[in-house]
């Protein structure tokens, strides 16, 4: 089946394109929230409660298993 111009045309365009630069951007805007969020969290004196827990829970787990000999 032969498709006419005006087909391939609509086909071509319906299909996205490459946009690396505004993906780029996007990531880079990401990175600044959530930088943001850590220094907001540990500028309000969360820091160092979240610090703790930190510690508490997830180091414990390294501190607790014995390396294989």
């Amino acid at each position: 089946m032969k498709l006419d111009k005006a087909a391939v045309a609509r086909i071509k365009n319906a299909t996205p394109k490459k946009q690396k630069g505004a993906s780029a951007i996007e990531y880079l805007v990401l990175a600044g929230v959530v930088i943001a969020i850590i220094v907001a969290v540990f500028a309000s004196g969360n820091g160092d409660t979240i610090a703790t827990w930190f510690d508490e829970t997830i180091m414990s787990q390294f501190e607790t298993t014995t390396p294989p000999e």
